[in-house]
């Protein structure tokens, strides 16, 4: 039975159903259309959500490579966002950072060539001054100078055994050097500061060393005569045996050398100071005796004179503890970028000081 449809009288429930009187080809038109339109939109979403993504991801990866590692150096950049900077504030930190490290690399670039320069010039130095251990040489180079001092102090350090001229005999070999160039010079007073009191601890094998090279330089029949004294404990030990220690007294020497560590330093004066406090408070002394030239007179029983230069075979200047309150009125010398002890940074030192001049007061 075939029944007509009636455009007119449709029903409500024809009019709900799909339109089969589409072709085939327009239902499949329809089809791809309507897929086309499902899968825009999708793509849309899907492409906006993708490029959303790698913008985070980028963030996280540039947030992360030139965010600092330090967190005490983010808590001074960044304050209270330190563990949230924003981009802005990390690409700023990267441009100080990298001015930062451009700096840093031209000074050291700078560093080192002024580094070689020092060392080319004090190898050319101690090959144009070097005495041969001929005390006449050198006491032809001092005779040039205006003056010279009369009391003259180095820093020593100590160098492993392990560094070439290193340990107790490179150190031994040093002071002994030090002494000869002394000797030749006329200078009659020498104080070596050695941090550790290395020296100290070791006379015997000090004494050796200065007497053999004072041979070397002057001969068997006109070894100078020369004691070494520890001030702080009030010893003197006098020529080249390893005998007892014999108390100071005034004797005549061609040399007198002087042993000092850090303990004659900062320690010397808060033993001085707390010793001055219990007279004072048991009456053995009044507080009004307590001057500047009483505390001076006491410090040179227990360190000795005031020198009047300071030569440290070092690369920079480190007085390392040095009594500071014998350094008052000293000149000091160092060559930079040098930690051998040679004549010709002796030398030098003793010309720098016969150009000083000392003004006392106003």
């Amino acid at each position: 039975m075939v029944m007509s449809i009636d455009k007119e009288g449709s029903t409500k429930d024809e009019l709900n159903r799909e339109d089969f009187s589409l072709s085939p080809n327009e239902l499949v038109r329809n089809y791809v259309i309507a897929s086309d339109n499902t899968e825009l939109n999708f793509s849309t979403k899907e492409t906006t959500n993708t490029r959303n993504d790698h913008v985070g991801k980028f963030n996280r990866v540039f947030n992360l490579l030139i965010s600092p590692k330090d967190d005490k150096i983010k808590a001074r950049f960044f304050g209270d966002r330190a563990n949230n900077p924003s981009t802005g504030e990390l690409i700023k930190f990267k441009i100080y950072h990298s001015a930062l490290t451009i700096l840093f690399f031209i000074f050291g670039l700078y560093r080192i060539f002024e580094s070689f320069i020092h060392t080319i010039k004090l190898r050319f130095l101690n090959i144009a001054y070097n005495p041969n251990s001929d005390p006449s040489v050198i006491n032809a180079d001092v005779n040039k100078l205006a003056k010279i001092p009369r009391h003259l102090s180095s820093i020593l350090v100590y160098k492993s055994e392990q560094e070439e001229g290193g340990g107790l005999e490179g150190l031994c070999s040093e002071a002994s050097q030090f002494i000869a160039w002394s000797l030749s010079s006329g200078i009659p007073l020498v104080s070596i500061f050695e941090y550790n009191g290395i020296l100290k601890r070791n006379i015997p094998q000090l004494r050796r060393s200065i007497y053999k090279n004072l041979i070397n330089y002057f001969g068997t029949d006109n070894i100078p005569k020369f004691c070494i004294k520890i001030p702080h404990l009030n010893i003197t030990y006098e020529g080249s045996y390893d005998g007892e220690y014999k108390e100071n007294k005034e004797k005549n020497f061609d040399i007198e050398i002087s042993l000092l560590s850090y303990v004659d330093g900062r320690p010397t004066l808060i033993e001085l100071t707390k010793v001055l406090s219990e007279l004072a408070r048991n009456g053995e002394i009044k507080a009004s005796d307590i001057t500047v030239t009483f505390i001076d007179s006491e410090l040179k029983q227990l360190v000795g004179d005031e020198p009047d230069l300071i030569i440290a075979f070092q690369p920079y200047l480190n007085l390392a503890g040095y009594p500071p309150w014998h350094i008052r009125l000293t000149e000091m010398y160092w060559e930079p970028d040098n930690e051998e002890v040679t004549y010709a940074v002796y030398l030098r030192a003793l010309t720098n000081y016969s150009k000083s001049k000392v003004n006392i007061g106003r």
